[in-house]
């Protein structure tokens, strides 16, 4: 098991079923669509400071795509349900505590939608969305 969050949430996205047979990359978004990125967003990690040196830390990402986007009202409303039905996943993976796997001496909390996904910028035929995510966990003190 890798010690990179964002490598861990990688993986642990490919596995959600509306990505299903889609390529998830990290910090790379193709220009065609349909493509999909997962990117680390700049925030505070500590939520909550212990003693010892444990915390209540956040891993704050972005998920983003590129999809086909035009005057076609059913491919947009597509484009923003599929941000919807992530919202909804990723809440019931909480709820169901079937978080990601994290390194020793961290465990994942919860992982949530920060923001409705929305549409980011928008050419005539193309369209890049977007939704805010955190993954809330504990990190045990005194690490060596």
């Amino acid at each position: 098991m890798t010690d990179s969050i964002i490598a861990i949430l990688q993986e642990y996205f490919e596995g959600c079923p509306l990505l299903r047979g889609r390529r998830l990359n990290v910090d790379y978004l193709p220009k065609k669509p349909i493509a999909y990125m997962l990117s680390p967003s700049p925030a505070d990690s500590i939520l909550t400071r212990y003693h010892g040196g444990a915390a209540l830390r956040q891993y704050v990402f972005v998920i983003a795509s590129v999809n086909l986007y035009g005057e076609e009202v059913l491919t947009n409303i597509a484009n923003s349900g599929f941000y919807e039905q992530l919202e909804a996943w990723m809440r019931a993976q909480t709820c169901r505590r079937r978080l990601p796997k994290l390194p020793a001496g961290c465990r994942a909390m919860r992982l949530e939608a920060l923001s409705t996904g929305y549409l980011y910028d928008a050419s005539a035929t193309e369209a890049h969305y977007q939704i805010q995510c955190r993954l809330v966990y504990y990190q045990g003190g005194d690490f060596k």
